[in-house]
């Protein structure tokens, strides 16, 4: 399968197929386990959690959170950064595939370069100068300096206006320039407008991938790492722990870090240090992309009742996740039978509600209004739209993943791997951590993220037993960063959809994205290693090994006893 997914010779979903037709035939698994593998609760919490990303793209409620971010932080090209930054990552956090998210805000940029490429109106340009200018002078028009205008704005020289009784004087005091010089500041402008329209579209991709750090359902890895991580802790009798709420303690806090860091270094790259620090007012072509921005906004009009609906559903959901089982306090699922409830149980009552609750006011009752037309009401959401938009390659992948971690799980492979990479004791764990966030980082540039964490986490699962470490302190880092592919076009559907936009190179993607694999590395183990170890506990191996040995080995002993 490794090489299937390497290679890319059959379709990602068709190779997620293989454990289903092989392990059978090679008796490793009976068909019957194999299967059950491909649908288990982490596959309902990406159907579902999908399903309500979906009815925010349908109502149109994502546009309207971006426009007006972009409106608050402005078009000066570092707070232009930051707007098209944040809104990415927080509809990143909840829409688990990076490619919509950066389809939806690529429109959007090519807009807003446009209003920056091109040339202010001079008609109105020269009614606004025209009419200060009057304001000066006591109303009058002063016909020497609107002539000198219109020449400035034709590429002559600036020049302060003259009083108006020289105004004879003016065209014959113009001073030369060299066309040279003209030349040369041209280029120099236009190479900074390049750059600065590279790092714009690099932060969309770049924001998408850091964005889905944030939560349990930001990226497909997140989740298997959790269906790894549950299957293992399940085989020792206990319960791993992760769930939505808590993966906010050290994936959220990553992810702002990082975002941060990545709008420096961005700026710093593409900018330069002169712009980034300035402090000058907008220009006319920064004015005008403002403008453009918002007549964008002003066109969707007020909020329609079903983005207010939309949105009432998606916050339900949010505090349905977080006060679940906050582990400090008892959640709401302290009511129902220990163990019976979970994340995907909350995300499956809201997107049913979707297919229920109506788009429109509702037409009887106290709801009708006079003018409202008898006859039924469209829900928020419809199954084909669900049937066209939903990945379902997704489901299939996260199964096959669940399948071949469980065959290596129950073959000893993953043991005997464990066993292998033993000499990783060695090291110190901070280290060890290192070490493989780093290797995971890279293999992720050349191997989609969903196929490098299917394949390192029962690997590493094997490791933290065989090494006495906590398995949450080496799966947890590794599989976020599997999430960093930031250098080449192949690592994400991300990267790929910013690479075909047709305005960065690959090299320009190396050389930004080799930085930011570093400086988010050293943040996501830097958070492992402080409060995200004093959180979980992670200084502590989880499972007495020797003693469920022991239970093992006396049970076999009595039932053999019992035969005889």
């Amino acid at each position: 399968m490794a090489i299937y997914w390497f290679t890319d010779a059959l379709p990602m979903a068709v190779t997620s197929l293989l454990p289903v037709a092989l392990l059978p035939l090679l008796g490793v698994q009976p068909s019957k386990e194999v299967c059950q593998n491909y649908i288990k609760d982490v596959s309902m919490l990406q159907l579902t959690g999908f399903t309500v990303a979906l009815a925010i793209e349908k109502c149109g409620l994502h546009t309207r959170i971006a426009l007006k971010t972009l409106l608050i932080f402005g078009t000066k090209p570092r707070w232009l950064m930051l707007g098209f930054l944040l809104t990415t990552w927080f509809l990143a956090m909840w829409m688990s595939m990076s490619g919509p998210t950066v389809a939806m805000m690529l429109p959007i940029l090519e807009a807003v370069l446009k209003k920056l490429d091109s040339k202010p109106d001079l008609e109105e340009e020269d009614d606004d100068i025209a009419t200060n200018t009057k304001s000066v002078t006591g109303g009058k028009d002063n016909e020497a300096f609107e002539l000198r205008v219109k020449e400035e704005m034709n590429g002559k020289v600036k020049q302060e206006a003259q009083p108006h009784g020289n105004s004879h004087h003016t065209l014959d005091t113009l001073p030369k320039v060299e066309h040279q010089d003209d030349d040369d500041a041209a280029k120099a402008k236009l190479h900074d407008q390049k750059e600065m329209e590279k790092g714009l579209t690099l932060c969309i991709a770049y924001a998408a991938n850091i964005g889905g750090l944030s939560t349990l359902t930001g990226h497909a890895a997140n989740l298997i790492f959790k269906a790894n991580l549950d299957d293992l802790y399940e085989q020792h009798g206990q319960e791993a722990g992760v769930t939505f709420a808590t993966w906010l303690i050290v994936g959220f806090p990553c992810s702002v870090i990082c975002l941060v860091l990545a709008w420096i270094w961005m700026q710093f790259l593409f900018l330069g240090w002169r712009q980034t620090l300035s402090l000058q007012k907008d220009n006319t072509n920064d004015k005008a992309a403002k403008k453009m921005l918002r007549k964008e906004y002003e066109n969707l009009g007020p909020m329609s009742f079903a983005q207010k609906a939309v949105l009432g559903h998606f916050v339900v959901l949010v505090i349905l996740w977080l006060t679940r089982d906050p582990r400090f306090i008892d959640g709401w699922a302290w009511f129902f039978k220990k163990g019976f409830v979970s994340d995907a149980t909350s995300a499956s009552l809201v997107a049913l509600s979707l297919f229920i609750f109506p788009s429109e006011r509702p037409r009887f009752l106290c709801c009708k209004r006079s003018r409202d037309k008898p006859g039924p009401v469209p829900a928020l959401m419809d199954w084909d739209t669900v049937h066209q938009k939903m990945p379902w390659f997704v489901l299939i992948f996260i199964g096959a993943g669940l399948a071949m971690a469980d065959a290596c799980q129950k073959s000893g492979l993953s043991e005997w791997i464990g066993l292998q990479m033993g000499g990783l004791s060695s090291l110190p764990p901070w280290l060890m951590v290192f070490v493989i966030s780093v290797g995971s980082a890279l293999i992720t540039e050349v191997i989609s993220n969903t196929a490098t964490c299917t394949m390192l986490m029962p690997i590493l699962a094997g490791l933290a037993v065989s090494v006495k470490v906590n398995p949450i302190y080496i799966m947890w880092p590794a599989a976020m960063c599997t999430n960093l592919a930031f250098m080449l076009p192949v690592a994400t559907s991300a990267t790929a959809m910013v690479f075909a936009f047709g305005r960065v190179t690959v090299m320009d993607m190396v050389k930004a994205g080799a930085g930011l694999n570093v400086i988010c590395v050293l943040v996501i183990t830097f958070g492992m290693n402080t409060w995200g170890k004093a959180a979980f506990n992670l200084g502590e191996f989880p499972f007495d090994v020797l003693n469920e040995t022991a239970i093992i080995t006396n049970t076999t002993t009595v039932a053999m006893v019992t035969t005889y």
